[in-house]
C-alpha cells in the first residue's frame, strides 16, 4: 500500500547493470531497485556506487571515442 506513483524516466546504462547482475548473480530488475532505492540490503549502497562508477567510466570510454 505504500507504494511510489512516481513515473521513472531514468535512462539505464545497460552495460552497468549486466556487469553489476553477474557480479552479485542477481537479476536485473532486483539491482535496479537497489540503486532507485526500492530495496535496502547491507550492501545496496555498494551496488549504488559501484553502478555510478562503471556508468562514468563508461561514458567517458564513449565520451572519447573519436572514430
Amino acid at each position: 500500500m505504500n507504494k511510489s506513483n512516481k513515473k521513472n524516466s531514468q535512462k539505464w546504462n545497460t552495460t552497468a547493470l549486466k556487469a553489476l547482475a553477474k557480479k552479485y548473480d542477481f537479476s536485473l530488475r532486483y539491482i535496479k531497485q537497489c540503486i532507485t532505492g526500492d530495496r535496502t540490503p547491507i550492501f545496496a549502497d555498494r551496488i549504488k556506487s559501484e553502478y555510478a562508477t562503471l556508468k562514468k567510466e563508461l561514458e567517458n570510454l564513449l565520451g572519447n571515442d573519436n572514430l
